[in-house]
């Protein structure tokens, strides 16, 4: 069989495929993996599938490759066109092609055209703009942080916050930052600390090739990024492009430092913005207080202007008065006194004792009430009755009507 299959296919030949199940043999440093059907849905069983030797000499040459056009290097999931020949390994009894080159303008230009695909449906449904629309809380002193805990990226980032002398209160999620599962473990984790309400959510890591970034331009991570209800800023450390993450994210920054950066910025904003209001009322109590002394003294000057002339004109008034209180008094006077004499004659002609004094009487009850009439009055009634000259009481023998 493979003397047969050697006949058959005597030349190495191209073959498209995705890469799955890699893995390198530590002791030996040949690579192995399956080339897959790309088109296969996640979770399920590829078409067709190629089982794929890589000898070491060759994979380090292959990686130097890569890295050198497109800073890829081989890793799950990839799509690559790899030159190869079949071969049949008889102790084994395995078909495997044996890797003899890759063509990386193929692999780059796939990711590429995912990318650009990918981003255009998210552009079309509103995902790339939809975190952005958040408010960030100022300060934003509650950070959530997903990273690779104890790495160097998580070490400059705290460092950074450290240093500015801020509060920061760091919530840090430790998570796989590249390879199989990452971006799920992301997702897992961002779900996981939006349940703090932080103010800001920071995904960070250093740099690596493509191939290690692969993971931020997962279409479910994107969606969860642009979706989720906390703004979230990334610092993924990829200098020479944008990842999807970064894309759909409220605000990227290059690296983990700049990313802390950039918080420590949105504080010394918020501070700025205290310090000038307090300079606003500063300057705004100091003009004020000027107009209000000018306003004073404008009015102590018119109040002493106005008191003095209110003054003279009022002694003026008073000597007016003085004068026709002199004239008006004495007549006033007289004519009150001729109407108290008139008013003490009239009293003396009322007077009883003159009427007495003429021969009339007054007769009254023992209550001292006048009587008036014969109403009211009973045999036995004691009465008193006055003359100029005395007083008579009597007790009542009859009445006549």
């Amino acid at each position: 069989m493979k003397d047969g299959l050697n006949n058959l296919f005597p030349q190495d030949f191209w073959i498209e495929g995705q890469i799955s199940n890699f893995r390198i043999v530590p002791k030996s440093g040949h690579a192995y993996f399956d080339l897959i059907d790309p088109v296969s849905e996640q979770g399920s069983q590829p078409m067709g599938k190629f089982s794929v030797a890589l000898w070491s000499s060759q994979r380090l040459k292959i990686n130097k490759t890569l890295q050198h056009k497109s800073e890829l290097i081989l890793a799950n999931d990839i799509n690559v066109k790899i030159l190869a020949h079949l071969d049949f390994w008889p102790p084994g009894g395995r078909l495997q092609l044996i890797m003899r080159d890759v063509d990386p303008q193929f692999t780059f230009g796939h990711l590429a055209q995912e990318k650009e695909k990918l981003l255009q449906i998210l552009k079309v449904e509103g995902l790339t703009e939809k975190n952005k629309l958040h408010v960030i809380s100022s300060p934003a002193l509650n950070i959530a942080l997903i990273t690779s805990v104890g790495s160097a990226a998580y070490a400059d980032f705290c460092d950074e916050l450290i240093n500015s002398n801020f509060s920061f209160n760091i919530l840090a999620r430790d998570t796989r930052m590249q390879g199989e599962g990452s971006s799920s473990d992301i997702e897992e984790g961002l779900q996981i600390v939006t349940s703090y309400q932080p103010d800001v959510i920071a995904i960070i890591r250093g740099g690596g090739s493509t191939s290690d970034l692969l993971s931020f331009d997962s279409e479910s991570l994107a969606r969860a990024i642009a979706n989720s209800s906390i703004p979230i800023f990334t610092g993924i450390g990829h200098e020479i492009d944008q990842s999807i993450a970064d894309i759909v994210a409220h605000t990227s920054y290059k690296t983990p430092t700049a990313c802390a950066a950039g918080l420590v910025e949105i504080v010394n904003e918020f501070i700025g913005k205290i310090l000038a209001i307090k300079t606003a009322i500063i300057n705004l109590s100091h003009n004020k207080i000027s107009l209000a002394q000018i306003h004073h003294s404008n009015l102590y000057s018119r109040t002493v202007t106005i008191a003095k002339t209110s003054l003279f004109n009022s002694n003026e008034n008073l000597k007016g008065v003085k004068e026709r209180i002199s004239l008006i008094v004495p007549n006033i006077i007289k004519r009150n006194g001729d109407k108290l004499h008139g008013f003490e004659d009239q009293i003396r002609a009322l007077d009883p004792k003159r009427l007495l004094a003429r021969g009339w009487s007054i007769t009254r009850t023992q209550k001292g009430e006048i009587i008036s009439s014969t109403n009211n009055l009973f045999k036995g009634d004691e009465i008193e009755t006055i003359f100029e000259d005395g007083t008579v009481k009597s007790t009542i023998n009859e009445v006549v009507v």
